[in-house]
């Protein structure tokens, strides 16, 4: 069954895969649990959380925020969405495995 320790890098790792479809980049910050992502448009969202699997994403204003950066921003919360998602689903399916086995 994945522990805390376990889910936070399979998410980081998943979460950078789907990013890179969109061209974007992950750039993890020296704080716990905070991340940079930057777009292709050079766009830049912070996402932090303090609870797993609640995730927070927050645009930083370092331009103009254009139609191109609410597709980005979408883009990312699905692919957020996702992965919490799978990760979710994965627990899960180990916790059944396990009780069938008892």
């Amino acid at each position: 069954m994945n522990t805390a320790s376990n889910v936070i890098p399979e998410f980081e790792k998943l979460f950078r895969q789907k990013l890179q479809l969109n061209n974007c980049r992950l750039k993890k910050k020296r704080q716990e649990n905070n991340y940079e992502i930057i777009t292709p448009a050079k766009d830049i969202f912070l996402m932090y959380w303090s609870e797993f699997p609640e995730i927070n994403l927050i645009y930083q204003p370092v331009g103009i925020r254009t139609k191109q950066t609410i597709v980005y921003e979408r883009a990312i919360r699905e692919h957020i969405n996702f992965c919490v998602s799978s990760m979710q689903a994965s627990a899960n399916s180990n916790f059944v495995t396990l009780n069938r086995e008892n």
